[in-house]
C-alpha cells in the first residue's frame, strides 16, 4: 500500500480528472450541507399555500411542491440528511467490519470460520429485506436507519479487511513483530492496519454511496426519515403523484443524488488509482 506522503507528484498529475471532479462535488456538497441554513431562501418546511405547484424561475429557484413549500431550500436541508446517514451508516460498518476482517485474517484457522460463516449467513439475506426486518421492530428514525444500514455493510468491509490482511500475513514486518513478542493489538493497529488504510478508503467511499441510495429507497418505501423532514427520497416519493403536472418537484431530488453518487464514485476511483501501487503505469 502507499502513504499519500510519499506518491510522487507526477502520478498525482497523471490522473487528475477523478480526483478533481469528484473532490469538487464532493466540497461542493459538504459546503452546501454545512451552510444549508444561512444559504436557503426559506425554512424547508414553510408553506406558501397561493404559490402550491409554482415552476422555478426567480423566486423559487427549483420550484415548490404540493403544499407550496420551496424545493431548493428543501435540497439543501436534505444534504445534511443524506450526508448525515451516509457517514453515519459508513462508520459503524468500518468499526465493526475492519476489526472482525483483521482479526480473521490474522488469526484464520476456526477464528476465522466462525466469523465469516456468521457474515455469510448475513449476506444471504436480501439487502432491502434485512433492513427493513431491523427497522420494523421500532419506529423508523434517521439513527436506527442510519443503524441498519450499516450493520448490513459490515459483511462487504470485513472480507476486503480479511482479504487484504490475508495477503499481509507473509510480509516479513509481520514476523518481525512476532519476533519481537508484540501483541494482538499492536500487530493489527501499528502493523496492518497503517498499510490497509488505502483499501479502506476506497471501500468506504463505496459505502457513503450505498447508503446515501438505500436511505433514499427507504425513505421512499416509507421506512426511513419521515415527514415533513426534508429527505430526498421522501420529496422523490412524495412528488411522483404530480409528475406529470409539476416534475421538478422529483427531478430535482433526483438530480442532487445522482451529482453525490457520481462525486463521490469519482473521488473513490481517484484514491484508488493514485493510492494503489499496480495502478502507477496507467
Amino acid at each position: 500500500m502507499t502513504d499519500l506522503a510519499t506518491i510522487p507528484f507526477g502520478r498525482w498529475r497523471r490522473l487528475p480528472t477523478p480526483l478533481v471532479v469528484g473532490g469538487v462535488l464532493v466540497i461542493t456538497l459538504l459546503a452546501v450541507a454545512g451552510l444549508a441554513q444561512w444559504i436557503a431562501p426559506y425554512p424547508y418546511d414553510q408553506m406558501h399555500v397561493r404559490d402550491r405547484f409554482a415552476p422555478p424561475g426567480l423566486r423559487y429557484l427549483a420550484g415548490t411542491d404540493e403544499y407550496g413549500r420551496d424545493v431548493f431550500s428543501r435540497l439543501l436541508f436534505g444534504s445534511q440528511l443524506s450526508l448525515a446517514l451516509g457517514v453515519t451508516a459508513t462508520l459503524i460498518s468500518m468499526g465493526i467490519g475492519v476489526p472482525l476482517g483483521l482479526i480473521a485474517g490474522y488469526r484464520r484457522g476456526l477464528t476465522d470460520e466462525l466469523i465469516m460463516r456468521t457474515l455469510d449467513v448475513m449476506m444471504a439475506f436480501p439487502p432491502i429485506m434485512l433492513v427493513l426486518l431491523i427497522l420494523a421492530v421500532t419506529p423508523p428514525s434517521l439513527v436506527k436507519t442510519s443503524v441498519a444500514i450499516g450493520v448490513l455493510a459490515v459483511p462487504p468491509i470485513a472480507r476486503v479487511t480479511r482479504s487484504v490482511t490475508l495477503d499481509l500475513m507473509s510480509g516479513e514486518f509481520i514476523e518481525a513483530a512476532r519476533a519481537r513478542g508484540e501483541r494482538l493489538r499492536y500487530i493489527l493497529m501499528r502493523e496492518l492496519l497503517p498499510n490497509i488504510w488505502p483499501v479502506l478508503m476506497v471501500e468506504a467511499s463505496l459505502r457513503v454511496v450505498f447508503a446515501v441510495l438505500l436511505g433514499a429507497v427507504l425513505s421512499f418505501l416509507g421506512f426511513g426519515v419521515q415527514p415533513p423532514a426534508a429527505d430526498w427520497g421522501l420529496m422523490i416519493a412524495n412528488g411522483r403523484a404530480f409528475v406529470d403536472t409539476a416534475p421538478w418537484i422529483s427531478l430535482a431530488p433526483g438530480l442532487a443524488m445522482s451529482l453525490t453518487v457520481i462525486g463521490i464514485s469519482l473521488l473513490g476511483d481517484g484514491l484508488r488509482g493514485v493510492l494503489d501501487p499496480k495502478l502507477d503505469g496507467r
